[in-house]
């Protein structure tokens, strides 16, 4: 039986109002509990294979984001970062949502990440991580309405907790596009 001892939300603000995600990690924004009263953008840079899972709820204005490495967790571990897995991360981010006054129905999906960034054969961490997050959203009865996935390139993510925007830009580029309406 897993054990976990959850750790890893960041509610801390750079100078530009920006919440830098690391793996494993995850943070939670709505209207009653801004921070330093500034809707704050959160963002992954160097997500490669690793999915950035951005849920939210526009009606009740409450959005999270994690950082995810790993599609599955192992049984039997104290799981101190469950937030690094597809299998935990999903549903635990879905209740901190609820808890942040996100009503289930609301919540809505958008997946960035899972490239292939090594070029060798076994190398299908992004793929697993990609097919892992589809899988687990559609149990979870969680619409994806906007992705950014596979690929060979790392990418960098922000998401606008004020609008629920999503930019992504792959390192070729050299600007950020919206990937969501």
């Amino acid at each position: 039986m897993k054990k976990i001892k959850p750790h890893g939300c960041i509610e801390k603000l750079d100078k530009n109002g920006e919440i830098f995600l690391p793996i494993g990690h995850y943070t939670i924004i709505n209207c009653k509990n801004r921070i330093n009263n500034v809707d704050p953008k959160i963002s992954i840079y160097g997500l490669g294979s690793c999915i950035a899972l951005i849920l939210f709820d526009y009606k009740n204005n409450v959005s999270g984001m994690s950082h995810i490495l790993l599609p599955k967790s192992r049984q039997n571990k104290i799981i101190n970062f469950p937030h690094k897995y597809v299998d935990l991360s999903a549903k635990l981010l879905i209740q901190e949502l609820i808890n942040h006054g996100a009503m289930r129905k609301n919540i809505k999906a958008i997946i960035v990440g899972g490239s292939k960034i090594f070029d060798l054969d076994e190398n299908f961490m992004g793929i697993n991580n990609t097919e892992a997050i589809k899988k687990e959203l559609e149990k979870l009865e969680i619409k994806i309405i906007g992705e950014n996935t596979g690929g060979s390139e790392g990418r960098a993510v922000i998401f606008d907790t004020k609008d629920f925007s999503v930019y992504v830009k792959s390192t070729r580029e050299s600007n950020f596009k919206k990937i969501n309406s």
